[in-house]
């Protein structure tokens, strides 16, 4: 859940940031591939009870690893979580948002979830699981959608371009 949440609330945060930006032909292909990749993984994760258990396993690994380390997982994800649930009010200005992505307790939160994040990512039991559950997701995914290593390989060549400013 924390890497999740994590992940998702990345996504939300980077989609507000954007504002009312029109996408080029590249962001929009970027973006549709991701779709299609989470589509691939939602139905593997759907399709595969003991996957679910496994990210479950893991998650739980994690959070205890944090807490051993001397985090808060569970106050810090209450704590973007909360923002990510008011950053759905559509009613939003930009402005707002971006008072929300910015606000102090938000600010500490993410700076709190990198450290604790940082913390156990070195961990060797918190790395194999990680291996494993990343082995296993590609490959439920490839057999829910057999072209998930073109979409991925497209993906990283488009992040390159973007990276060498060719928008």
């Amino acid at each position: 859940m924390v890497v999740l949440a994590a992940t998702v609330l990345a996504l939300v945060f980077s989609g507000a940031a954007l504002g009312q930006q029109q996408p080029g032909p590249l962001e929009r292909e970027y973006m549709e591939l991701q779709q299609r990749l989470a589509q691939a993984q939602h139905a593997a994760m759907e399709n595969n009870p003991a996957l679910q258990e496994q990210a479950e396993a893991m998650e739980e690994m994690v959070t205890q690893k944090m807490r051993e380390a001397g985090y808060d997982p569970g106050g810090i994800m209450e704590t973007l979580l909360a923002a990510q649930g008011r950053l759905q009010d559509e009613q939003l200005t930009d402005a707002q948002r971006r008072e929300i992505v910015q606000s102090p307790e938000v600010m500490e939160a993410q700076r709190e979830l990198r450290e604790a994040q940082e913390a156990v990512a070195q961990d060797p039991e918190v790395l194999a699981a990680q291996q494993a559950y990343e082995e296993d997701l590609l490959a439920a995914m490839r057999s829910e959608d057999p072209e998930v290593d073109r979409i991925i390989e497209r993906l990283q060549q488009i992040q390159q371009e973007a990276q060498r400013g060719g928008r």
